[in-house]
This record gives C-alpha cells, structure tokens and sequence, in this order.
C-alpha cells in the first residue's frame, strides 16, 4: 500500500468512518515499519460534505462525473475555436447538466444514510461547475480523493492547492491541455494579420484579400461569440439567483415539515388526553347519576321518618 492507495481507500468510506479508518491505515504502515507513509496518512484531512459527494459519485456512478467531463471539454472546445453557435446551445444546456449531476450526487448521499445539506448541495453543484470550466478541475473530481469544493468563474485556472489528496500530476489536467495551457475558457484564436500592401501598389493581390476575408470573418465571428458570452454571463446570473431562491424555498419547506410533525405530535398528545378525560367523565357521570338515585331515597326515607315522629308527637299531645 503506497501512499495513494491509502488515500484511494480511505476517502471512499462514510464521513462517520473517516476519522476510525485514517487511524487504522496509519497503524498499518506503521506496523509495517514505514513511519513516514503512517505520518503522511495521518495528516490526511478529512473532506467536505460537498467534496465526499463528489467522491461518491467518482466510486459509484463514475459515468455521472465523465459526462460532467465531457460536457466541459465541448464547452472549452466550442470557446478556443470561436464556434459561436456551438458555444451557445453548450451554453443553455449546462444548467441542465449541473442539475441532473447534483442530483444524482445527492440521491446517492441520501441512499448511503448521509443526505446532504443545501450548503453541501451548492457546493457540489459550484464543484462541476467548475469542473466544465477548468480541465484541471475536471481531472480532480475524477481522482474520488477530493478534499474541499472548487470553485472558477471560467475564465481563469481553477486554484487545485490542497484540493485533492495525495496528488500527483496526473490528477490536476491532461497532460496535453498542461502542455497547451488549456486551462478553464480562453478568448477565441485571432485571424492572422493581413500581408502589408506592395509598395507602390493600390489594388489588393488576391492573397491580401483572402486574408483580409479572412480577418472580416473572424471579426464577425468574434462579436457573435461575445454576445454568446454576454448572453450566456447574463443567464447564468439568473440561473444562480433561481438556484438561491430554490434552496431558501427547500429550506423553509423543511422549516414547515419539522413545525408540521412538532404540531401533529402535540395533537395526538392531546387527543389521548382527552380520550383520558372522556372517560373521567363517563365515570364521573355514573357516580353522579348513583347519587342523585341515593340522595332521593334518602329524601323518602327522611320524609318518612319525620311524619312518623310527628305522629308520635301527637300521641304524646293527646295523653297528656
């Protein structure tokens, strides 16, 4: 075991289990007799909720991070060859992406017993973000080693430092994209600079002219591409504030659900406390109603007595 199957194995297991199983990798080198790899395991820290999904997803549903990937490179494709009409149906539909990714990400989360928070969801969600938009960044949420969440706004290198565990060049950009400095979306190749006119010469030689053609169309090509960008700046904006707005609303609806089941209990408690007090009264009403058929017959009773004491009385009267 080196030092990045360590990292491999351990960011892989469940939050719960990360701390437990850092300790018993590294007491494993160290039994080994290797106790720098012990201390190297040891310092790994533990990921973010957003990056453990992430890694989740590299482990279990690979072909979710690779279409992630694979959206992104077509999206930097269609920027680097000012591919304007490319760029925008790329644009419009990356939302889309983001959204089925971030849910699988987060069915996944929920069906291995740690469902994600909103925050862990929008860090997920800012993480292949970033990752369509940064070949570099794209590499790291292949690794399944992800420590923290990345972030890009697309036109610069996504900052990787301290971003993936036991990290090595392979796991940062594809090489070939390093080499070209491909890295996040770059302005669109220029036309090449038209041939100076000959001296003396008024009329273009047909190869000035293709070139200056050339450069026309370029030019155009480049303004359809900054209105695409614009286009797309400006719905990316909205989509954001929606996103927002989305999960203030999943919040407030799990605000509602806790305060629901809160009221729901204090029903029941009180429906159980009135069945308890229906039948005190249903025992009460039965005791009441034996004592007003007692208290009458103690009212006969009495009645009774007294005229036979008054007659007895009378008795005395006439004897005397």
């Amino acid at each position: 075991m080196d030092l990045r199957d360590a990292a491999q194995e351990l960011y892989a297991v469940m939050p719960r289990d990360f701390t437990s199983g850092r300790t018993a990798l590294a007491r494993q080198a160290k039994d080994r007799g290797d106790k720098e790899l012990a201390q190297e395991i040891g310092s790994f820290p533990k990921p973010t909720a957003g990056a453990w999904a992430i890694n989740m997803l590299a482990v279990h549903k690979p072909e979710v991070i690779d279409g992630v990937v694979r959206f992104g490179n077509s999206l930097r494709t269609a920027q680097e060859e000012a591919d304007a009409a490319a760029f925008r149906e790329l644009g419009q539909q990356r939302q889309g992406q983001l959204t089925s990714a971030v849910a699988a990400a987060k069915d996944l989360a929920s069906g291995l017993g740690a469902p994600l928070s909103a925050a862990a969801v929008a860090d997920v969600e800012q993480t292949l973000r970033a990752a369509m938009a940064d070949a570099g960044a794209a590499a790291a949420v292949a690794t399944g080693r992800l420590v923290r969440g990345l972030s890009g706004s697309g036109f610069e290198s996504v900052d990787l430092t301290g971003a993936v565990a036991a990290s090595g060049p392979d796991d940062t950009a594809d090489s070939e994209e390093k080499a070209t400095g491909k890295s996040g979306i770059k302005p669109p190749r220029k036309a090449s600079t038209p041939a100076k006119e000959a001296s003396g010469t008024k009329k273009k030689e047909p190869k000035e002219e293709a070139t200056s053609l050339a450069e026309r169309r370029a030019a155009k090509q480049q303004a359809a591409l900054e209105e695409a960008r614009s286009d797309f700046e400006a719905a990316d904006k909205l989509a954001q504030s929606a996103e927002e707005a989305a999960s203030e609303a999943w919040e407030l609806v799990n605000e509602l659900a806790d305060r629901r089941t809160t009221l729901k209990s204090a029903i029941d408690e009180a429906r159980n406390r009135l069945a308890t007090l229906e039948a005190e009264l249903i025992g009460l009403t039965r005791d009441a109603d034996a004592a007003e058929s007692g208290k009458k017959l103690a009212v006969r009773t009495a009645a009774q007595q007294r005229r036979a004491a008054d007659q007895a009385q009378r008795r005395v009267d006439r004897l005397s």
